[in-house]
């Protein structure tokens, strides 16, 4: 969890006459905490997503200023603030040109404000928005696994600027990694890029884990901010070159909190598909077919389905040997041309008809009706979901 730039310094002007020179662009930027920093030997060191304080007491050069700053935007520094006085007594025009150009927010203070003030306020600030968002995380849960009174949950998440009315997307993201280490490594580094790409566009984020994944909750997007935010959650994993470890499943951007469980699970059964498929992303909305059999809740009956169509010709293939559900596959998906399965199957079409009766004697189904036609592909989408 962490908080925006702008919101952390909201009403800073006013308590301590803090001004923003440059990096107008990286408000959004998010802060996890804050420090006070004059050797800039020690940026190394620093986790990424800060807030830096400093009053340039080593400032002895006349570039030390842009050199500090291009060490702290290495290190992955949110903003930066200079305590104007007898050390550095301007903003060089060159370090706010700098700040502009990789959006790094650079503040000012006047030397009678007291730095150590100001750390310890925003630092409650940080901490008290960890609270209010652990809070709505819970909340969420409570309101999606129906845990607690559903109005209070509401009433819960409306005190904090969520509305019963507003749109809800779920976005569920698996990473597989090689090591449990690994896969918490990523977790974090996702998570963290996903709310930073998720504030720029709205203030309303949520996220929280459900077994080994996570979720992340977009509060009153439109459907072009969710694509939007999903495009550049994937160049980001791409930049990271984890394209075949990531998976995410996108739910309904549905209005309305009430029965948003449904739309959770939308999320999870997307998601659960992409990894089947070995797709980075798949939106529920664009499942077709898969749509209908998620929603059947008894698991019983499309498992009763399947052994009674491809479960019979998986049987028949492991005990004699064959390729008869592959060849079933391959007939199904070229519209049923004999040519087409002969020429991809390299074998000659009366053998492809011969393969067909036999998957007719073994599954009572024969694959050149219609109507049986249908119920030996449903299987295959059966099989898929299972």
């Amino acid at each position: 969890m962490a908080i925006v730039v702008k919101k952390l310094v909201k009403n800073a002007y006013f308590l301590y006459k803090m001004e923003l020179v440059a990096g107008r662009n990286g408000l959004n930027n998010l802060v996890q905490w804050v420090h006070i920093i004059e050797d800039d030997a020690v940026s190394p060191f620093l986790h990424g997503y800060e807030l830096v304080f400093t009053a340039g007491i080593l400032n002895k050069s006349e570039h030390w200023l842009l050199d500090f700053a291009k060490k702290l935007n290495l290190s992955g520094v949110s903003a930066f603030v200079v305590n104007l006085g007898p050390h550095t007594k301007e903003i060089p025009k060159e370090v706010a040109e700098y700040c502009d150009q990789v959006n790094m927010p650079l503040f000012t203070i006047p030397w009678e404000t007291r730095m150590v003030d100001m750390t310890r306020d925003f630092c409650r600030r940080i901490m008290v928005n960890d609270n209010v968002e652990n809070s709505m995380a819970t909340t969420i849960k409570n309101i999606i696994f129906k845990v607690g009174d559903l109005e209070s949950q509401i009433l819960q998440m409306e005190r904090n600027g969520y509305k019963r009315s507003d749109t809800f997307c779920f976005i569920s993201l698996k990473v597989e990694g090689n090591e449990r280490s690994d896969n918490e490594e990523y977790m974090d580094k996702f998570a963290i890029y996903a709310e930073k790409t998720a504030r720029k566009i709205h203030e309303l984020f949520i996220s929280f884990t459900y077994k080994e994944n996570i979720v992340f909750v977009l509060v009153d997007y439109a459907d072009e901010e969710i694509e939007s935010f999903v495009k550049d959650f994937l160049e980001y994993v791409k930049k990271e070159k984890c394209e075949s470890l990531v998976h995410l499943g996108i739910s309904s951007n549905q209005p309305g909190i009430y029965n948003q469980e449904q739309n959770f699970e939308r999320s999870i059964s997307a998601m659960e598909m992409a990894e089947k498929q070995k797709e980075m992303v798949l939106y529920y909305d664009h499942l077709s077919v898969y749509k209908i059999l998620y929603s059947v809740k008894e698991k019983s009956v499309l498992r009763s389905f399947y052994n009674d169509t491809i479960g019979l010709l998986e049987t028949y293939d492991r005990e004699n040997n064959t390729g008869l559900v592959s060849l079933l596959k391959t007939y199904l998906e070229n519209n049923g041309s004999l040519q087409l399965v002969s020429e991809k199957m390299f074998i000659h079409r009366n053998t492809v008809t011969n393969q067909l009766k036999k998957i007719e004697s073994v599954t009572g189904f024969n694959p050149m009706e219609l109507e049986d036609k249908v119920k030996l592909y449903l299987g295959f989408y059966i099989r898929d979901i299972l």
